[in-house]
């Protein structure tokens, strides 16, 4: 029997978030919002629409918004650039073009052709903590339809 915990919602938007480490939070806050940080445990806002980037639920008012990250949040609605590859800085686009020019559909082959020192360092360049590989799926899948 497993047991599902509920995500407390964003204060602002009073949406479902997904749980962070801190790690992530402090590696992609700017310098000058670091002092920010008050808590131990932060959720990234899911809401595309929401200009929360991080909440907590210890302190409803303790949100960083959307200006205080050093990256765009891929699903945000004015994501842009909006990252497939966060610690490699590939855009969505372009891995999406990669795929229709060079028929490459596999994602290190992808990154290979478009970078020459390939990095894996998704804990503290991808907004969410998580894997960048599903949202660089999602751009193959859709270069490979498009083709």
């Amino acid at each position: 029997m497993s047991i599902t915990l509920a995500v407390p919602p964003c204060s602002l938007c009073k949406q479902s978030g997904a749980p962070v480490r801190l790690l992530t939070v402090k590696s992609i806050l700017k310098k000058e919002f670091r002092d920010e940080i008050k808590e131990k445990v932060y959720y990234l806002c899911m809401n595309p629409g929401c200009q929360v980037a991080y909440y907590t639920i210890n302190n409803p008012n303790d949100i960083l918004t959307k200006d205080k990250v050093k990256v765009p949040i891929w699903f945000k609605a004015d994501a842009n650039p909006r990252y497939a590859c966060y610690c490699n800085k590939i855009t969505y686009e372009e891995a999406f073009n990669s795929v229709i020019e060079t028929g490459l559909s596999n994602k290190d082959e992808i990154i290979d052709s478009l970078r020459e020192n390939k990095k894996c360092a998704c804990t503290a360049m991808n907004p969410s903590g998580q894997c960048c590989t599903p949202l660089f799926t999602q751009a193959i899948e859709d270069g490979l339809k498009q083709k």
